[in-house]
């Protein structure tokens, strides 16, 4: 792929992936195409079907959590504790849990599309798998959660508590702050199962 034609679908990709968190579901190419300053014959070519374009924003999301992993990894060589609570906060603060449903409900718009939509699924699945299998692994030896804790399970409990509030939402309480004393919950909780594991 030459670099404009790199550049373009990325900015494709980054504007719809904006687009379905600020406006939702539904969010037409037209206005994808013009946030990404494109043409729609650029969004089609590049993305024929609707799917194959929500299948790369929820591969760019799940790239995410690879880099903030990538670039945590050497801190476990330091200290384990303070290395795996910073990459599970800096995981939180990509809020994701909002993008994936945005993106499953669009999806879900066309019926026709069940089967590529579970293809979607499962390459997403297999992918968090491996990257939190990876970041679990270090956690587990250092009882700072469960030995059989899954990945898939610690990626939907983590999307749960760093679920931002809707957008018309009053930030009483202070939405990052409360999301962060939730994480920390959550960490500690797992710390605590582990610990209790060995009675």
């Amino acid at each position: 792929m030459r670099q404009d034609a790199a550049d373009n679908r990325y900015a494709i990709v980054t504007a719809a992936r904006q687009l379905l968190l600020d406006e939702g579901p539904g969010v037409s190419m037209r206005t994808i195409a013009k946030a990404a300053k494109v043409g729609v014959a650029t969004v089609t070519r590049h993305f024929p079907e609707r799917i194959e374009l929500l299948d790369a924003v929820s591969a760019q999301a799940v790239n995410d959590i690879t880099k903030v992993v990538d670039d945590h990894a050497v801190e476990f060589t330091v200290d384990t504790r303070k290395a795996w609570r910073s990459t599970v906060h800096a995981i939180g603060n990509l809020r994701l849990a909002a993008l994936a449903q945005a993106i499953f409900m669009d999806s879900m718009q066309d019926p026709g599309v069940g089967p590529e939509r579970q293809g979607v699924v499962d390459k997403r699945a297999a992918e968090l798998r491996e990257i939190y299998g990876g970041l679990l692994a270090p956690a587990k030896r250092a009882k700072l959660c469960p030995a059989n804790l899954d990945p898939l399970e610690f990626h939907i409990s983590l999307g749960i508590v760093s679920r931002p509030l809707p957008a018309q939402a009053p930030d009483l309480l202070g939405q990052d702050k409360l999301t962060h004393k939730l994480i920390d919950t959550l960490l500690d909780g797992l710390e605590a199962q582990a610990h209790s594991a060995e009675y």
